[in-house]
């Protein structure tokens, strides 16, 4: 696989090419970016019946404003990656297969998450291994030419060159039967319900580094601290309720999962369990602010100012 890219956020962390080929719908075969750097992914299963995600990641790939020319070859030994006609990276663990390449293809997103911000100017896809001398000439030829020196045994199986300029149509030069179109709005092909934290945190590689992950815990942690500390002095006035705290709890956790769960229909959110469990977290923080004398205090406080300033606008009238 050949891509020529130019990412336009150098902080993004997203999907630049995905393949709906897995056998796990949520871990796809995909090209992602971190940061500066770039990585290939992919879902299998070995020989013990074990599920893995071999990855080949490279630092240093991208800069502000600069195009860079991607090739991914793989063989029966090695799978190698080449920036700009260059050998920068070789794995023999990642083992892509022709499967990989297969199934819907998903260009700027994931099939199940996150979008890409950036330009392609070039996609090309081919059924065999490249030579390194062919890598070469073939980014000699899309930077000069626009596309790559097609040469008979060495035509792609696919080839998409983006020049349209206009249209909801992306051809593919080889085979119009695989075009690439773009929808009217956005969506994603796959979107998860309610995503456990293991994969979202535990499994994934370096999740609890980043410090977006954190704020986003944060936030849902503090936005849900009112939920539970209003209803927790809303359900003690009410004397037929029993545990008025409990209700509060479950009436955050009833609350936080109907908003996971009309999420899914929108594509830019994602439907979490995590946010599940911090929103709850933050409701039950909310309960036992109430519960401390202070706040207990200033409750009794604001109520009776309430039923005075009541008195005194029914005797005004």
């Amino acid at each position: 696989m050949e891509i020529w890219l130019e990412p336009r956020l150098m902080g993004s962390e997203s999907t630049i090419l995905a393949f709906d080929s897995s056998a796990d719908r949520s871990l796809p075969f995909s090209l992602r970016q971190y940061g500066t750097s770039i990585a290939v992914q992919r879902f299998m299963v070995d020989e013990q019946g074990m599920v893995r995600r071999p990855w080949l990641k490279i630092d240093g790939v991208f800069a502000d404003g600069k195009p860079v020319f991607v090739s991914i070859t793989s063989g029966k030994a090695y799978t190698t990656v080449y920036l700009d006609g260059v050998l920068v990276a070789l794995s023999s663990d990642l083992g892509l297969t022709s499967m990989d390449m297969t199934g819907q293809l998903v260009i700027a997103s994931s099939t199940v998450d996150d979008s890409w911000s950036g330009r392609v100017m070039g996609l090309s896809i081919y059924d065999r291994e490249l030579t390194p001398s062919e890598v070469r000439r073939h980014f000699e030829s899309w930077t000069a030419k626009q596309q790559p020196a097609l040469d008979g045994e060495g035509t792609p199986v696919a080839l998409y060159l983006f020049n349209e300029h206009r249209g909801n149509v992306a051809h593919n030069k080889v085979d119009p039967v695989t075009d690439l179109r773009i929808p009217e709005r956005y969506f994603v092909l796959h979107p998860p319900f309610l995503t456990s934290t293991w994969s979202e945190y535990l499994a994934a590689r370096n999740a609890w580094a980043r410090w977006t992950n954190w704020q986003d815990i944060g936030i849902n942690i503090t936005g849900f601290i009112p939920v539970g500390l209003v209803f927790s002095a809303y359900f003690a006035s009410i004397k037929w309720i029993g545990r008025p705290r409990l209700v509060a709890i479950v009436l955050g956790f009833g609350l936080s999962l109907a908003i996971e769960a009309l999420q899914v229909l929108l594509p830019t959110r994602d439907s979490s369990m995590t946010d599940i469990l911090t929103n709850t977290v933050g409701t039950s923080l909310g309960v036992m602010l109430y519960r401390c004398s202070t706040m207990q205090a200033l409750t009794l406080y604001v109520a009776t100012f309430r039923k005075r300033l009541l008195g005194r606008s029914y005797l005004g009238s």
